[in-house]
């Protein structure tokens, strides 16, 4: 071979090497850059537009039932805060934390040194903090004010894309679907004379209950209950009066823990005697955080549900923690 052709042999790997170094690294910036994910944008629960240039990696969470819908997506690592309340009543999920703020006010200088990449808290809560921790360029979403069933799979949804999750929220809301259709389509025939009407007590002093238009009622109604206070036309959490309620005469009673230890209480509250649900032992007690905090867990507090308001279709009502 002549060293004019060896030359040009040369030259030519040369040429070739340096386009292909060039390909590599513009593949590499490439994936680098993909690596961020992409920029999110979710709708809150104060219809705020939230938008982040890519997927969180860094969240300080002030409200439960969020913290435990990322705890359902496997993704507790991203959790840099969680809120007072949590860390003071030691729950299993707030380990480890120290707290950042809660509804009475934030802690600024803690979410400053955290610097996440979004606040996820409820709605209402300190306006004035709120606005600090927008001043510190952190972005702020608001969870849901869950209506029904139905706005715990969008808060899933949301939630899982703020965190680059998609896949995972769907695969948690398809679960979830599939035990409240379980349960749903057992009950959604029944005309309402087969329906037990239902009392929720929210609070004794004054009385209250959880009107149309909220979560509890949707359980209620999903469990092939009647709510007696949406039968009403109330809507919200009203206050209820005792003689409302003895002219009502629900069948069922059923009440959060945090209000009452069990159901003697109310059995042997001299204002319900002479209600059918307390005649006919009919008072059940549950567990507050699958019926306060709407998300995944929300299957056990519609299973309660059921065994209460249909024992006869879903066996003998039981505590499910």
């Amino acid at each position: 071979m002549s060293k004019k052709i060896m030359l040009a042999v040369v030259v030519i790997l040369i040429l070739s090497l340096i386009a292909t170094l060039g390909i590599f690294s513009g593949c590499k910036g490439q994936a680098a850059e993909e690596s961020l994910g992409s920029p999110v944008e979710v709708v809150d629960g104060e219809e705020n537009i939230v938008k982040l240039a890519a997927h969180a990696r860094k969240i300080i969470v002030l409200a439960q039932s969020a913290l435990e819908i990322i705890d359902g997506l496997g993704a507790m690592e991203l959790v840099v805060e969680v809120d007072n309340w949590s860390v003071m009543m030691a729950e299993p999920l707030a380990e480890g934390f120290e707290g950042a703020g809660d509804v009475y006010g934030l802690n600024i200088e803690r979410i400053a040194e955290l610097n996440p990449d979004i606040l996820i808290t409820i709605t209402g809560g300190p306006e004035d903090d709120y606005q600090k921790v927008r001043e510190l360029g952190i972005e702020i979403y608001r969870v849901i004010d869950v209506k029904g069933i139905e706005g715990v799979y969008d808060e899933i949804a949301n939630i899982s894309k703020i965190i680059g999750l998609e896949d995972k929220g769907k695969e948690l809301v398809s679960e979830l679907k599939k035990g409240v259709d379980k349960i749903y389509n057992q009950v959604k025939d029944l005309s309402d004379e087969q329906k037990p009407r239902v009392f929720y007590e929210v609070w004794n002093d004054p009385l209250m209950s959880a009107g149309a238009d909220t979560f509890i009622d949707d359980l209620i109604e999903k469990s092939g209950g009647i709510n007696i206070v949406a039968e009403d036309n109330l809507t919200g959490w009203p206050e209820y009066s005792v003689e409302t309620l003895i002219e009502k005469n629900p069948d069922i009673i059923i009440a959060p823990m945090s209000l009452v230890a069990d159901p003697s209480v109310i059995m042997e509250d001299e204002r319900f005697s002479s209600i059918d649900a307390v005649t006919g032992g009919k008072v059940y007690v549950v567990p507050d955080n699958p019926i306060s905090r709407p998300n995944q867990n929300l299957i056990k507090a519609l299973q309660m549900f059921a065994k209460a308001i249909h024992p006869e279709i879903f066996g003998k009502f039981e505590v499910i923690e």
